[in-house]
């Protein structure tokens, strides 16, 4: 199995979302409208389970505090899912690793 980290900007001039029409007031938002973040049970998720496998992603906590986008349904740490129009490649493992500022890096900059 192949395994690809991309960042941000990559990740997101390489796939597009379906926007979350379940929950108007859902994150991971482009522009106006709903955002595209799914949640992990109720509806959304009942949702996300019948999407096209190939086409689920899943937004986790990573161990380091930072946050992580990983094809696939995951269930450790999940947050959400995201639904792309556009398969992962197959027998891939696609990362995007998305850091979090935290208050002690503020400071840590400020000395």
């Amino acid at each position: 199995m192949t395994h690809i980290e991309l960042t941000e900007d990559e990740f997101d001039s390489m796939f597009t979302f379906v926007r979350n029409h379940l929950n108007r007031s859902a994150s991971w938002a482009y522009g106006e409208g709903p955002g595209c973040l799914f949640e992990t049970y109720g509806e959304e998720f009942d949702f996300v389970r019948g999407y096209d496998p190939s086409k689920v992603w899943t937004l986790a906590d990573g161990d380091d505090g930072d946050l992580y986008v990983v094809n696939g349904l995951h269930f450790v740490n999940r947050i959400g899912y995201l639904l792309s129009h556009e398969c992962a490649p197959e027998n891939t493992t696609v990362e995007v690793h998305i850091p979090m500022l935290s208050n002690d890096d503020d400071c840590e900059d400020n000395l």
